[in-house]
């Protein structure tokens, strides 16, 4: 009787518990706190020392600060070290993590193999079949022992990777470690700041200074001075995220202290509230999956100053990666809307990129919602209705923030490498004004104009033609319940020339040349609501969908609705008034 040579069983692979996203934090704190300390020496070296004071007590107090101020530099420098080293631990840990989850793969499918030669060993066999059963074995061999080589080469690597975090930590643990290190080397961020392009300079300027600067100058911004460039137009999302998360790290950190301790100012209070709505609206957008990947959605802080706008904040947020998505889509609120609403406006950006993720899976997203403008923050319907609100019938804040509104997308135009995305600017209330203003005075450098809940496009828009995006890409949504959009003008009476008061045209209006979709709710009353103008970006709705295959470049998908029309002898009339609302898949 022949024996067979049996192949041995593959090794088992070793667990691994690591969570990236936490060490991804981990390296945040530690910018943040280089931030912190960083600053300290700024301030040593700066305000701490008063230039008119002279004489004995004067050169002793400026002799005992020295050191502090010596030390903080250094300090600084050793955590932004071990931060850039915590990150790049993170990012070897998901490669280890994804080697770990082939190797297993590849252990099972090993097992059954050698499973299955155990089984044909078994059953009698004839001399030929042995024969060919013993080369298989000796092949499945081959297969093990190259796979215990390699479960041997990632576990040693696991090892390489903690025994190297441990040796950076340790190489800082105490201030004398940290003065040989770093005593008196320059910051790389000195000279990089130093040749920033002045005030006003063109995005295309600031990315061409950007990408001229070294890895380790641009990480040393970020960690030095993150409100040089976290809201600097030109700058690249992603070191616009670093920096405004780092800086929003700092900043939760010196203000929840500050309340901790009592001593807090009501300017800080409130700017403490924005940073926290910030942080909220960066979780909520985590929390959620990529209906394609099932993995987190990924973020980006893209705008962060909390005190803007009088301490109303501003902040600017994506869902999906706004340097790399096939598709960006820029969503701009209007009414009600301040920093402190950050979490509501998170939860329409994700839906959004849900939904035109489900509706093309082939294609990336990046959805951007963007409160960085002074908009009317208080509505005239609420129960806290103020002097703010009296802004809604105005274009004031409209007019400004259309520049700035401009300024962001030529900012993401030229920061971006390779392919140009397909950009998509959408304007939801109040913030279809800005929109609007945004592309007749600014030139809007977008593919799609989005007009949804419209009170009106603007005093000198009276056409799509006038917004200087092609009329066929010029797009209405109104939902016939919805009383904002009676607010527009109607008609051939342009009443919103007289004395400055009304806020433009009727997108939606054949007289206007744009499309109009389909955006009426199934949930909607037989008379005007006010909370029918909140429903354009809930899932499963004729809005979403339309907007969604929009942002995607899926024109032929839009659901056309009728237009509005006003005859000189009637009102308005709205055919989609009598239309049965439907549902749209988006999930």
């Amino acid at each position: 009787m022949a024996t067979i040579t049996l192949p041995s069983r593959p090794r088992t692979v070793p667990t691994l518990t690591v969570d990236p996203g936490a060490i991804r934090r981990c390296g945040t704190e530690l910018l943040a706190a280089s931030a912190q300390v960083d600053d300290l020496g700024s301030f040593v070296a700066g305000s701490a020392r008063v230039g008119d004071w002279t004489g004995r007590a004067s050169t002793g107090y400026h002799q005992a600060i020295a050191p502090v101020g010596h030390q903080a530099d250094a300090m600084s420098l050793a955590l932004r070290g071990v931060a850039q080293r915590v990150d790049a631990h993170a990012e070897e840990m998901t490669d280890l993590q994804t080697r770990r989850t082939d190797l297993v793969d590849r252990r099972e499918h090993l097992t059954q193999q050698v499973a299955t030669l155990e089984r044909e060993a078994a059953e009698p066999l004839t001399p030929p079949e042995v024969e060919q059963l013993q080369a298989d074995c000796r092949r499945v061999q081959g297969y093990v022992d190259t796979f215990d080589t390699d479960v041997v080469t990632w576990a040693g690597d696991v090892g390489a990777e903690e025994r190297a975090m441990t040796e950076a930590f340790s190489r800082v643990m105490d201030l004398d470690a940290v003065e040989r290190l770093y005593g008196g080397v320059e910051d790389p961020a000195d000279d990089a700041l130093a040749s920033r392009p002045p005030a006003g300079a063109s995005p295309q300027e600031v990315n061409a200074w950007w990408d001229g600067l070294t890895p380790e100058q641009q990480q040393a911004i970020i960690a030095a001075a993150p409100g040089a460039i976290g809201n600097l137009d030109g700058i690249p999302a992603t070191a616009r995220d670093a920096a405004n998360t780092t800086a929003l790290a700092r900043d939760l950190a010196d203000w929840e202290n500050a309340e901790r301790v009592g001593v807090i100012t009501d300017d800080e209070r409130q700017w403490l509230r924005n940073a926290r709505a910030a942080q909220d609206a960066i979780d909520d957008i985590h929390e959620r999956v990529d209906p394609v990947t099932g993995l987190p959605i990924e973020t980006q802080l893209y705008l962060y100053d909390p005190a803007a706008f009088d301490g109303d904040g501003a902040v600017a947020v994506s869902a999906g990666n706004v340097d790399t998505a096939d598709n960006v889509a820029v969503v701009t609120p209007g009414l009600g809307t301040d920093g402190e609403s950050a979490p509501y406006q998170a939860d329409r950006a994700a839906t959004l990129y849900e939904s035109s993720r489900f509706l093309d899976p082939d294609a990336s997203n990046a959805t951007l919602f963007w409160i960085g403008y002074d908009a009317p923050d208080n509505v005239p319907w609420g129960d806290d209705g103020g002097a703010d609100a009296a802004g809604v019938v105005t274009e004031g804040a409209a007019e400004e923030g259309g520049g700035r509104l401009a300024d962001l997308v030529d900012g993401l135009r030229a920061s971006r490498d390779g392919d140009p995305a397909h950009v998509t600017a959408i304007g939801h209330s109040y913030g279809s004004t800005t929109t609007g203003h945004a592309a007749h005075d600014h030139g809007l450098d977008v593919d799609d104009l989005v007009f949804v809940g419209s009170p009106g496009v603007g005093g000198d828009t009276d056409s799509a033609a006038d917004t200087g995006v092609d009329p066929d890409h010029v797009w209405a949504g109104a939902n016939s319940r919805d009383p904002v959009t009676y607010f527009a003008n109607h008609g051939w009476v342009h009443g919103e020339t007289i004395f400055g008061a009304g806020l433009g045209d009727d997108p939606a209006e054949d007289d206007f040349g744009g499309n109009r979709f389909q955006a009426e709710d199934v949930s909607r009353p037989g008379y005007p609501d006010f909370g029918q103008h909140s429903l354009y970006f809930e899932h499963d709705t004729e809005s979403l969908y339309n907007i969604s295959q929009i942002v995607n470049g899926d024109y032929d998908a839009v659901l056309a609705a009728e237009h509005n029309y006003d005859p000189w002898y009637a009102g308005v009339q709205d055919p989609e008034l009598d239309r049965d609302p439907t549902t749209q898949p988006t999930r």
